[in-house]
This record gives structure tokens, C-alpha cells and sequence, in this order.
């Protein structure tokens, strides 16, 4: 038994002396990554209310200049959409201008697409506000939504 063990000993010794060996083997694999479009809107600054008084119901509308202050950040190349919810009473229609875009909306909501733009896009919306024919002065809930979307 005592020859056994040292006849296993001695082979154990042999083979961890010499150097493993694996067989090698390559292959070439081909990888393909889709960057999915994203859009990104961060609402800095809009009012929590609107006042109207006596005279904008006169008027018939209120303006409300750089009312919201944002900005966009999209990696999509068709570029993206900026969606606006529909208005509730007091208030008819919401006209909302940014640079050169303006979108119109009422009880059906609106957009503005903007093309793609490296890195960040800042703005500042003016808004007016319509009127109802029945609106009376106070103060009401702001009545402009928005949120954007990759196109």
C-alpha cells in the first residue's frame, strides 16, 4: 500500500511540473448596438397660478411673457415633439410661443416638432391665455401642460 501511495505521489509530482496546455480556438463574432431615441424635458420655471383681473376679462385674454423657462435634451436625429394638454375653463385657448414655433391649442391639445440639436436646447415660452365669455377675475390653476417626445 505504502508503493502505491508513493508510486501516486511521484506521478502527482511529475504532472505538476509540467505546463497546462489549453487548446485555443477564435472565432469572429459581429455586434450591433441600437441607440434608442430619448427626449428629455425639464420644466425650470412656469406659474403655479394665473391672475386675471377685470381688465384681461375686458380683454378678453391674458399674456403671460416668458411664463415657462425649460429645457430639452434629445439624442434622437429625427428630432422631437413638444405636446401640449388642452386647456379647461376659465380659459378657451392657450397660444404658446417659443423663438419662431407657435403652437395654438384649446380643448384639443397642440405640438411644436423642433429639429435635432447637439447637446442641450434652453428656452422660454411667452404664453396667452383665452378667455371664456363667462370668466370671471381670480386666480386659477395654471392651465399649460407639456411634455416632449422623440420622433
Amino acid at each position: 500500500m505504502q508503493k502505491t501511495v508513493l508510486s501516486a505521489l511521484l506521478i502527482l509530482a511529475a504532472l505538476a511540473s509540467q505546463p497546462l496546455q489549453a487548446a485555443t480556438h477564435s472565432e469572429q463574432m459581429r455586434v450591433t448596438v441600437e441607440v434608442i431615441a430619448r427626449t428629455i424635458l425639464t420644466i425650470d420655471q412656469e406659474p403655479a397660478a394665473v391672475a386675471i383681473t377685470a381688465t384681461d376679462v375686458a380683454r378678453g385674454y391674458v399674456d403671460v411673457p416668458g411664463a415657462i423657462a425649460f429645457h430639452v435634451r434629445s439624442n434622437s436625429r429625427r428630432g422631437y415633439t413638444v405636446q401640449f394638454q388642452p386647456v379647461a375653463k376659465p380659459f378657451t385657448r392657450a397660444s404658446v410661443s417659443w423663438g419662431t414655433s407657435t403652437a395654438s391649442f384649446g380643448s384639443g391639445g397642440s405640438w411644436i416638432a423642433q429639429p435635432y440639436v447637439k447637446g442641450t436646447a434652453a428656452g422660454s415660452m411667452d404664453v396667452r391665455l383665452s378667455l371664456a365669455p363667462e370668466a370671471e377675475p381670480g386666480m386659477y390653476a395654471w392651465p399649460v401642460s407639456m411634455n416632449a417626445d422623440s420622433q
